[in-house]
């Protein structure tokens, strides 16, 4: 059974709500008590802007960093379930891939991120 979307967000449902959050944790470096429920606003309405197609991809390669840690580091869970230095093992291993297809993810992972966290002004500063 499928999970509906968050309120505040319309692309993503709410599982994929839930790994943004923790993408955007690992990816900006933020506190754990820090609240990420407005970065991924912010980036839901970025991604509805975006062609059907672009939102597509980022949609499967939001799953597939969800569920790789299994085939590229060998820890069977998702990537939201990966103790804090396995998940920033994950990343660095996204990063530094030697298949261009995962370093661009992280990337665009990354990228946006970044700009659901500092678009916001009180994280910004």
């Amino acid at each position: 059974m499928f999970r509906t979307t968050p309120k505040a967000t319309y692309f993503f449902t709410e599982v994929e709500h839930d790994i943004l959050k923790s993408v955007c944790a690992y990816m900006v470096g933020v506190p754990d008590d820090t609240p990420l429920d407005t970065p991924v606003i912010v980036i839901d309405s970025f991604v509805q802007q975006l062609p059907k197609a672009l939102r597509k991809q980022l949609r499967f390669g939001l799953h597939l960093f969800q569920w790789g840690p299994s085939l590229f580091i060998w820890k069977p869970c998702r990537f939201t379930q990966l103790a804090p230095r396995d998940a920033v093992r994950y990343i660095e291993s996204w990063a530094k891939s030697r298949f261009k297809v995962r370093r661009r993810l992280f990337r665009g992972l990354r990228d946006i991120a970044f700009l659901g966290f500092y678009s916001n002004q009180a994280s910004a500063k």
